[in-house]
């Protein structure tokens, strides 16, 4: 199993508030190694995003930054 696989199959089945608080705990603990995670979470979600969407999250990501 990829990395990937590893990530997707551990988030697979947690609830809304289970994903938030895997977040949130990330954005917090600020640890390099939750950053691949974080990363392929979003991958995930931006894959399944149509472009008005996408174009949205790119908005927020410039705003953040």
């Amino acid at each position: 199993m990829d990395i990937r696989q590893v990530i997707l199959s551990n988030i697979k089945g947690s609830s809304k508030e289970e994903i938030r608080s895997f977040i949130q705990d990330a954005v917090n603990e600020r640890e390099e190694m939750a950053l691949p995670g974080m990363g392929i979470l979003f991958e995930a979600m931006w894959e399944k995003r149509d472009e008005n969407q996408k174009d949205t999250l790119a908005g927020w990501i410039k705003e953040s930054v």
